[in-house]
């Protein structure tokens, strides 16, 4: 009997452990309106499908959750960094790259530049690069903007880690051009990714940027965001978490007809 119990309780609690929501979106060359050669003459604020990804995010959490947008670290900086998110924590970077100031002569749509301020984090990859963010307490939801990504042939992914074990590998960034090619549309692009859990998963985010090793993809992120289970709104499960659901029940019912044979 006590292993027909055990049983039907793993078939329940199953279902929703793996749920997960992406939300992501990318748009081209959105950062400013150019005045000749090289010039910005006028900055835009985040727009079309990266900010509509942004703002479903957001739309599943509290207002007091914590955005770390580097303004406070020197330029030049590199890691390891501490990033603040207040109530849900501090987090540490390491591993390559450095905070950047954004020259407002050489912005988009020709490169990197910063969401809020005029600071975000810049990598490189000629090969493959590596850092990671290791946070103070387990977080459900993180996201962040991501600009410039892919546009010589790198593309970025990442690993999420809870409690030491790697709970899932994502692609975060699909639009990469040909390799050994050039695409201008993606050159200064700039993409939303965030991934909220149904409960408190998370404490680590590794992510590998790889590129041709004779020509560096240069990556640039800001507005880093994080959460935890309380500030994270209850959603409707997608309709694949509702199958789940099912299934796990019935299975439930499955074993315990069996057990009372």
């Amino acid at each position: 009997m006590r292993s027909c119990i055990a049983l039907s309780t793993l078939l329940l609690v199953a279902a929703p452990l793996g749920a997960q929501t992406i939300y992501t979106g990318f748009t081209q060359n959105p950062g400013c309106v150019v005045n000749g050669p090289n010039m910005c003459a006028q900055k835009i604020a985040p727009q079309g499908a990266a900010l509509t990804a942004r703002n479903a995010f957001f739309s599943n959490l509290t207002n007091n959750v914590g955005t770390q947008n580097l303004e406070s670290f020197a330029p030049g900086l590199g890691a390891p960094l501490a990033l603040d998110f207040g109530f849900a924590g501090i987090a540490t970077l390491t591993g390559s790259g450095n905070i950047e100031t954004e020259d407002p002569l050489d912005i988009i749509p020709f490169g990197r530049f910063a969401i809020s301020g005029s600071q975000y984090y810049q990598t490189q990859a000629a090969g493959v690069a590596n850092f990671s963010i290791v946070f103070s307490q387990l977080v459900a939801g993180f996201g962040f903007y991501g600009i410039d990504f892919g546009d010589v042939g790198g593309s970025v992914g990442l690993d999420l880690f809870g409690g030491g074990v790697k709970l899932n590998t994502l692609v975060i960034q699909p639009q990469v051009a040909p390799s050994g090619t050039f695409v201008p549309e993606l050159n200064g692009g700039l993409r939303y990714w965030g991934v909220l859990f149904g409960s408190n998963t998370i404490d680590r985010v590794d992510f590998t940027l790889t590129g041709l090793d004779y020509d560096a993809d240069v990556f640039a992120f800001d507005d880093l965001t994080v959460a935890d289970a309380s500030q994270v709104q209850s959603t409707v499960p997608e309709p694949a978490t509702f199958a789940l659901m099912g299934a796990g029940l019935l299975g439930v019912v499955v074993v315990r007809r069996r057990c009372r044979r």
